[in-house]
């Protein structure tokens, strides 16, 4: 009883929770997301619950599988935590494709954005990313958006661009074409699947590993 408690047992629980840890995180975010686009949390509430709190638990997930030698389920946080921020991101479109309200609205002017990034990894080598986006002002009809923000030009100062918007305010304005709810949420199941795969794998490889290097008891003659 006492190797099975010290043992398999836990064994089992860690198994159990490299499992849960991708769905649970993942919900977590979408059911912040949720709340924040139907009810009334708020911005902080938004980022800290929805983004922040599963990517910490997950970290701390993380960190405790690697500190037992747990390679394989340390690594499943990453899939978790891209398909915890998947889940997030998948909301926002959902609520255009439920509620949106597509408009036309005119081009006014296209303010073109470079922020450059400079970031050194372990070695201390130093690398530089440039991102640009692209802030067009509209001239849309009553209750529309003043400003979409794209990485890309999407139309040219006196054009036409159809815009979906939420009338509630709660979910950012997009382009009509660029709306993708279903693909968000595919993205964001495959990544957890993913997540959940590597899970169960480092289990078995945890287990096997200590069964193999389990000191063997004497015979008894």
């Amino acid at each position: 009883m006492a190797g099975w408690h010290g043992g398999w047992g836990r064994g089992i629980w860690r198994t159990a929770v490299a499992l849960a840890a991708p769905p649970l995180t993942a919900a977590l975010a979408l059911g912040v997301a949720w709340e924040s686009a139907n009810g009334s949390l708020g911005t902080w509430g938004f980022f800290l619950g929805g983004l922040l709190l599963p990517l910490v638990l997950l970290g701390w997930h993380a960190a405790l599988a690697a500190r037992r030698g747990a390679s394989v389920i340390a690594f499943s946080a990453l899939p978790a935590g891209l398909g915890a921020i998947l889940a997030l991101a998948s909301v926002g479109h959902s609520v255009l494709e439920d509620r949106g309200v597509e408009i036309s609205c005119v081009v006014l002017q296209v303010t073109e954005r470079t922020r450059t990034e400079s970031s050194m990894d372990a070695e201390g080598h130093w690398t530089t990313t440039t991102r640009t986006s692209y802030d067009h002002r509209l001239d849309c009809p009553a209750g529309g958006p003043e400003h979409l923000d794209t990485p890309s030009r999407l139309a040219k100062e006196g054009e036409s661009l159809t815009v979906v918007h939420d009338p509630l305010g709660k979910a950012s304005p997009r382009a009509a074409g660029d709306v993708h709810g279903w693909g968000m949420r595919t993205a964001a199941e495959v990544a957890v699947g993913a997540a959940v795969l590597l899970g169960l794998a480092g289990g078995i490889q945890e287990a096997y590993k200590k069964r193999r290097w389990r000191p063997r008891q004497p015979t008894r003659r």
